[in-house]
């Protein structure tokens, strides 16, 4: 990787705001999601000015989730991101939450007991039913992570994409222990700057 990667976590959805589980479902931005993705474009765009890029030499790989596709869209309307529909990669998919996506922690505790609890002890290993766990994630994402970076091998890449599949690249990225990084924080109003050696948080806070 010889440009920086900058990779970025939608705003705020109206599932986030209710604390339900999303996994491969959806939900639209909130207002305050929609402003996190504006504000994270124009911050893109001071970042890219500093390094002397120019927002049309940027390479743009999302989820083809739909809060992803409308962040990514407010983005470039700020920034002046170039993408189209080639830029989307299933791989970039947050993780799957199986037979709980939709639902709050309450509602899967009262059709599931104890199984939150089980995941907890576990969160690396443990799959939700019918979902993922963070292994799966990892073979799932690792071969779209080796495309990433031979694209930063020639122009800089912005990454759109989740939560969790955001402190996956990031591990893999900082080959960092699988502890370190289920505590990797998940903003969404600020993204991460990937340049060899180092992983700068760009925004707030």
């Amino acid at each position: 990787m010889h440009h920086p990667v900058y990779l970025f976590r939608h705003g705020e959805t109206v599932w986030n705001a209710e604390r339900r589980a999303q996994g491969y479902l959806d939900s639209p931005l909130t207002a305050a999601g929609r402003s996190q993705a504006r504000a994270m474009g124009a911050m893109l765009v001071e970042e890219l000015r500093q390094a002397g890029y120019e927002p049309a030499s940027v390479v743009v790989r999302a989820s083809p989730l739909g809060r992803v596709r409308e962040t990514l869209a407010l983005a470039a309307e700020t920034s002046g991101l170039v993408h189209d529909t080639g830029c989307f990669d299933h791989r970039l998919r947050e993780l799957s939450w199986g037979d709980w996506e939709g639902l709050t922690g309450a509602e899967i505790e009262d059709r599931w007991p104890g199984a939150m609890a089980a995941r907890r002890l576990d969160r690396w290993n443990y799959p939700p039913p019918r979902g993922e766990s963070y292994v799966m994630a990892v073979a799932r994402v690792q071969p779209a992570f080796q495309d990433i970076a031979a694209l930063a091998a020639e122009r800089p890449v912005a990454v759109f994409a989740h939560g969790g599949i955001g402190r996956v690249l990031r591990g893999l990225f900082l080959r960092a222990p699988d502890a370190e990084i289920l505590t990797m924080d998940q903003p969404q109003d600020a993204f991460y700057r990937l340049h060899p050696g180092a992983a700068a948080r760009i925004g707030t806070q």
